[in-house]
């Protein structure tokens, strides 16, 4: 099956996985991966529109809506809640932004890989907020639920890259181990679970030691989803650490499934 993104530079393999998801009768993309500087970068407000309660699909662009009724995605996804439904890519990518990530909303153009999906880069403009900025993530878009709302799939950057378990990967109500590679200030990176779409809800946190320097390097840390409710969509998250409250340094997530 053709994949719906195309990022320019080199993804790990495990990322490269995270893509193929995505695709459904893709034809391609022109998008850019975490790290380079290509494309107009498009800075939204630090705010989002709070989710209201609709029983319909959302009417208007840039509008957020809570469905009344249980929602089933066709596949997991990192962001947000599967009864959330945003109606621009721009509108999901910056509320994860605001709500995940915490940090003010700096973000490429969206580059659309077919009809349904697409990408955008998460930007770090610096303390003075000019300039394109360094790319920090970028976020793998799809339409899906019943009212086409937009979601993030995954969130992707080889300088923190989550290689076990994988995207969608089933894992275990309980502890395991999780690995993969990634850089930070002083070789600091921190590892997060909590459940999809929910930032607030945290499963476990760990701190872990991986690549200082220019090269990611290898790591694994101990995880507990004990807490998780089996059959719900968990995010697992790694950023690297870089000092700066208003950065949210390189950052890879996934999305995976509670066994039971």
């Amino acid at each position: 099956m053709p994949s719906a993104f195309h990022p320019r530079s080199k993804l790990a393999p495990a990322l490269v996985a995270v893509a193929l998801l995505a695709a459904c009768g893709s034809d391609g993309s022109s998008g850019t991966t975490a790290g380079s500087s290509a494309g107009s970068a498009v800075t939204s407000p630090e705010t989002t529109p709070n989710p209201t309660p609709s029983s319909g699909p959302a009417s208007s662009p840039g509008s957020a809506t809570a469905a009344s009724a249980p929602v089933t995605l066709e596949q997991p996804a990192i962001f947000p809640a599967a009864d959330v439904v945003y109606a621009t890519p721009e509108e999901a990518a910056a509320a994860f932004v605001t709500e995940v990530l915490d940090v003010p909303v700096s973000l490429g153009e969206y580059q659309g890989g077919d009809s349904r999906s697409g990408e955008m880069e998460v930007r770090f403009a610096g303390e003075g907020g000019t300039g394109p900025g360094v790319v920090r993530t970028l976020l793998l878009l799809r339409q899906l639920g019943p009212d086409d709302g937009w979601f993030v799939l995954a969130a992707v950057n080889d300088a923190a890259a989550i290689s076990s378990p994988a995207q969608g990967d089933a894992v275990p109500p309980g502890p395991f181990t999780l690995s993969g590679v990634a850089r930070g200030f002083e070789g600091a990176v921190t590892v997060t679970a909590s459940v999809a779409g929910h930032p607030d809800q945290v499963l476990d946190t760990e701190q872990a030691i991986a690549g200082s320097l220019e090269t990611p390097e290898p790591f694994s840390v101990p995880l507990d989803l004990s807490k998780a409710e089996p059959g719900s969509i968990v995010m697992l998250m790694v950023r690297g650490g870089v000092g700066l409250e208003t950065d949210p340094g390189e950052t890879g997530a996934i999305a995976v499934t509670i066994a039971g």
